[in-house]
């Protein structure tokens, strides 16, 4: 059965033919001349999916490399710094040798003082190294000069902490090696209840005043801070002022954190200054919070009351047996009965060595200094011990007391000091080649990441062109066929819808 076809119909479908190679034309000059397939997601959104995924990937590996690249400078300048410093204690041992020898006199030990004096400079210069405007051996106190050294000896100004960065994802590594690492000794006690306002803050304190904390349902109180007051006294005054607010040591004993129990939140949990104060600044929680306010670091400093297992952290501290000389006295140390600081001390001033020990001025380490003014007292560690080096009475990372104490011997012309000090010259050279070690270890696996990362690129980059570049020759041979059919139809459409005359009468 033969149906009528009515040119609207021959029309439609001819238009819908001509549309339809006209889009595919459009499409493949497109592909062409941006030489993307994906244009928009419609067109793979699978594929688009796959495309955003592959260039967040570039992104990131892009921003670690940014990463590395821009910090590897400070483990770098680490090893040159301890470099220099492992040939400052190579040249001091040289010196403390040939000053044993027989041929040896208090002027040419006078003589080598001097050169001593300036290997401690040398090595203060090292110890102080800055990169960036920032030190690198201060922790996280980077803009903090990390050692100053005088004749009593060397003090630690900076923290424990480590400055890391992000090397990928979810991996962070330190860039830097803390002073009392490396170079020096920081006791690092935590704070408590009865740790004094006066002793936190490295000793600066925090000065009586008030200050003003509100919940997050708009409650407010004044905290007043006497003067002589403890951790305990503050954190309870808090607690008893009647707002949702509970004041606490932080887990890791560094400081205060308040947390708010407020059911009703209409604003910010807040702790501001009264009449233009310092006290909650000093007391590291001044601020406003949407959730727990997290006070800074308070750095309380070691005092005769501190316990033994306060020290390093929190992690305690087990002493071990050491030895002191003191001209030609001398005697083993027991702490084996110490629970304090205070107790430690005391047994050091009552073995009859004529020797004063005492917590140095920083209030992060200990000191044991001779009461004869023709000798030098020197601690040595016993055996494999490092109760010496972690209290930081001498030997170990101690470099520049050790130095100190060298060129204190030499000036009194105390042999028996200059041998004792040899074995803490060895440490200390075993110390610094340590963290050179730890140093050449942390470079090598940032290096080791970086090409990861830059392998990681080509390969996603690889991917990314696959899933959304176009094939040139296939729409290439598209755009052709799609021209030959666009011309066949225009040529065909042409010889069947041949309008007439009768055509427009109808």
């Amino acid at each position: 059965m033969v149906q009528r076809v009515t040119s609207q119909a021959i029309q439609n479908t001819v238009l819908n033919n001509i549309f339809r190679i006209t889009e595919g034309l459009a499409k493949a000059q497109t592909e062409i001349s941006s030489g993307k397939r994906i244009q928009k997601p419609s067109d793979d959104p699978a594929g688009l999916r796959n495309s955003l995924a592959l260039r967040t990937g570039i992104r990131k590996a892009n921003q670690f490399i940014r990463n590395i690249d821009n910090n590897k400078i400070f483990i770098q300048s680490t090893d040159s710094a301890l470099q220099s410093v492992s040939l400052g204690l190579t040249r001091a041992k040289e010196l403390a040798i040939s000053e044993l020898g027989g041929t040896s006199t208090a002027q040419t030990r006078g003589f080598a003082a001097i050169e001593i004096g300036q290997i401690i400079s040398q090595t203060l210069e090292a110890a102080n190294t800055q990169v960036k405007d920032q030190f690198i051996f201060a922790g996280t106190l980077t803009r903090t000069a990390p050692f100053q050294v005088s004749a009593s000896g060397a003090i630690y100004q900076g923290n424990t902490e480590i400055f890391s960065i992000e090397i990928a994802q979810n991996t962070k590594i330190g860039l830097t090696i803390p002073g009392s690492t490396a170079l020096g000794t920081d006791l690092n006690p935590v704070i408590t209840q009865s740790t004094f306002l006066a002793d936190l803050n490295g000793g600066s304190g925090v000065p009586a005043g008030q200050f003003s904390v509100t919940d997050r349902a708009g409650n407010s109180a004044t905290i007043t801070v006497a003067s002589g007051a403890t951790l305990g006294t503050v954190i309870s005054s808090i607690n008893s002022a009647g707002v949702n607010v509970t004041a606490a040591i932080d887990s890791s004993g560094s400081g205060l954190v308040l947390t708010d129990s407020s059911s009703l939140i209409t604003q910010a949990l807040a702790v501001t200054e009264v009449s233009g104060g310092t006290t909650a600044t000093a007391l590291g929680i001044v601020g406003q919070r949407d959730g727990a306010l997290s006070g800074t670091v308070l750095n309380p400093k070691v005092t005769n009351a501190t316990l033994l297992t306060d020290l390093n952290g929190g992690d305690g501290l087990v002493l071990s047996d050491l030895k002191v000389i003191n001209g030609a006295a001398s005697a083993t140390i027991s702490f084996s009965t110490a629970t304090t600081i205070g107790d430690a001390l005391n047994l050091i001033n009552s073995a009859g060595l004529n020797v004063t020990a005492s917590i140095n001025s920083a209030g992060n380490a200990l000191r044991v200094v001779s009461n004869d003014p023709a000798t030098v007292a020197v601690v040595n560690d016993l055996g494999v011990g490092t109760t010496a080096e972690t209290l930081g009475l001498g030997g170990g990372r101690n470099v520049l007391d050790t130095l100190t104490t060298l060129k204190l011997a030499l000036e009194k012309d105390d042999t028996v000091a200059l041998l004792a000090l040899l074995e803490n010259l060895d440490k200390g050279l075993d110390s610094v080649n340590e963290s050179r070690a730890f140093s050449g270890t942390t470079l090598r696996q940032i290096e080791s990441t970086d090409f990861i990362h830059d392998q990681d690129i080509v390969d996603q980059n690889e991917q990314l062109s696959n899933t959304e570049d176009a094939d040139i020759i296939k729409s290439a041979s598209d755009l052709a066929s799609l021209e030959l059919a666009l011309n066949a139809t225009l040529s065909t459409t042409a010889r069947i819808l041949q309008p007439s005359l009768l055509d427009f009468l109808r």
